[in-house]
């Protein structure tokens, strides 16, 4: 009974010394019971984190710089209670689990999406039931490595979004008719003033499209005619902002509707909620070889220009 004593109370000082906070969360992740972790390779230390609700969320994981862990497993049990050293499957319908190996030294100070190959599909959100978790533990790493998580959240899938609302790593300016989807706008400018072509080069990009939606075909196609370089498209395609890294360059009516919905051109507490500057902003949408199509911030309207203008750039992304 002593010795029994004595090596809880050595248990619970380790994962006592070794939780602490960790740095702000990414947008729309929710933090969930112990932040900071760090577990040594090779022991039975475990952690869990328990589902704000009853949800469809995706999981980040934030790796600290000092992990070294190659093959951390990440388990998600999205109707909880496992049975003490039950098999993680996901074919248990009772109990369904999903088992993820992180190469954290690989990935040391990154957010993490955790996602799993299934049948040829991607998996990226999972349905937790009341009492689901995901979970860690440090058995199977090697001894000489630690296992850390800097942070995890949990982004809330189902929700209702309003325009001008911070979501997504950005500020949503449009939601289509199911509530649930639309398009975000990164929060401030990733340029003040670059060219749409790239140095000079000059070519039908066939990124004609102007309709809402079009932002993400028309900058494939401007990547596609213009190559590697430093250009508008370019720049907004390279872009990881706020943990996403799927940005585009807005087509001409993405523009518009960023305008009228969260820039000078909206009314009361939305106008200007962007803090867009009195500049032009390039669009994707190109007007012919020599030109692209432009919106202006300061009065709306909408123009073409020669594809060296210097105009400025916003990132927007799709929800």
């Amino acid at each position: 009974m002593y010795f029994s004593i004595i090596r809880f109370l050595c248990v619970l000082y380790i994962l006592i010394t070794t939780i602490s906070f960790a740095q702000a969360l990414p947008a729309n992740g929710k933090s969930v019971g112990v932040l900071h972790v760090s577990l040594q390779g090779g022991s039975n230390s475990r952690v869990q984190w328990l589902a704000p609700s009853a949800t469809t969320y995706k999981i980040w994981l934030q790796i600290p710089a000092g992990s070294t862990a190659s093959n951390a497993k990440y388990q998600l049990h999205l109707k909880g209670n496992a049975a003490a050293n039950s098999v993680c499957s996901s074919k248990n319908k009772r109990q369904p689990c999903f088992e993820i190996t992180i190469n954290q030294a690989a990935h040391q100070g990154k957010w993490l999406l955790l996602t799993q190959q299934s049948a040829g599909q991607l998996i990226n959100q999972w349905a937790f039931a009341k009492g689901g978790y995901v979970s860690v533990n440090a058995s199977n790493v090697r001894t000489n490595q630690q296992l850390g998580t800097a942070a995890i959240s949990f982004e809330d899938m189902v929700v209702d979004v309003n325009i001008g609302k911070r979501y997504g790593g950005g500020l949503v300016f449009y939601v289509n008719n199911t509530g649930k989807h639309g398009l975000i706008a990164a929060a401030t400018d990733q340029s003040t003033g670059l060219q749409w072509y790239n140095d000079g080069f000059y070519s039908n990009a066939n990124a004609d499209n102007n309709a809402i939606g079009a932002g993400k075909t028309n900058t494939a196609a401007i990547i596609k005619s213009q190559g590697v370089g430093f250009y508008a498209a370019s720049l907004c395609d390279r872009l990881i902002l706020n943990k996403y890294n799927d940005w585009v360059l807005p087509s001409k009516d993405e523009l518009a509707l960023m305008y009228k919905n969260i820039g000078k051109g909206a009314a009361g507490s939305l106008k200007n909620i962007g803090k867009f500057s009195n500049r032009g902003y390039w669009s994707s949408s190109e007007y012919d070889n020599e030109s692209a199509w432009y919106q202006s911030f300061a009065d709306g309207g909408q123009d073409k220009y020669d594809k060296y203008g210097g105009f400025a750039v916003r990132a927007v992304r799709a929800f």
